[in-house]
């Protein structure tokens, strides 16, 4: 009888124990949880690298090129002239400034998605995708659509979980940082359409 009894209290709060099974659909909605290290998942982190990387590179490298600027002390005084004389240089040089910020979004949707908290992660790169759309930049708008596709199918059903664990207050935090770069985008794409009919 004594063996019984142990043997019970073993199984209490392990996989074995029944009441624990009854309430494991309930922790799961609440916990998220991390995802397995499998080649698809490898490929993923592989695909956010190389995106946050072109984020980043891609406009200023443009903006090099656009205004055949060099990284030394003469190439600040060109760039301060070509500020003062190209408003639109001007206006695409504070679009390229505000990338950074977005691939920093980029790295911190992953993280969270590799963790299980794929709601977060599509919230965020959503926004993110639609500051892209506003700054026109087509590299953003790929990258960011292409990463999407990838984490859409596994992440989508977290996505209900994410919203009914979050409510909406919650859900507008986890999204402030994304919501930010759409702000910025949007000044910079209002100050590109004023200039282009003024």
């Amino acid at each position: 009888m004594a063996s019984k009894n142990r043997a019970r209290e073993a199984r209490r709060g392990t996989r074995l124990d029944p009441a624990r099974s009854a309430a494991a659909p309930v922790a799961a909605e609440t916990a998220p949880a991390g995802r397995p290290d499998s080649s698809r998942e490898r490929l993923t982190r592989r695909f956010f690298t190389g995106v946050e990387i072109l984020l980043v590179v891609a406009p200023f490298a443009g903006l090099a090129v656009a205004g055949s600027l060099n990284l030394d002390a003469a190439g600040v005084s060109s760039l301060k002239d070509l500020m003062a004389q190209d408003p639109r240089f001007m206006v695409s040089f504070l679009a390229a400034c505000v990338q950074p910020f977005a691939a920093y979004i980029v790295h911190i949707a992953y993280r969270h998605y590799r963790d299980g908290d794929g709601g977060y992660a599509l919230g965020n790169l959503v926004g993110v995708l639609c500051a892209e759309m506003l700054m026109q930049s087509i590299p953003g708008v790929a990258g960011l659509a292409l990463l999407l596709w990838r984490v859409w199918r596994p992440a989508a059903p977290e996505g209900v979980a994410w919203r009914r664990r979050r409510g909406v207050g919650g859900v507008l935090a986890d999204v402030s940082g994304s919501v930010v770069v759409v702000l910025l985008a949007a000044v910079c794409a209002f100050a590109s359409w004023r200039l282009n009919n003024g």
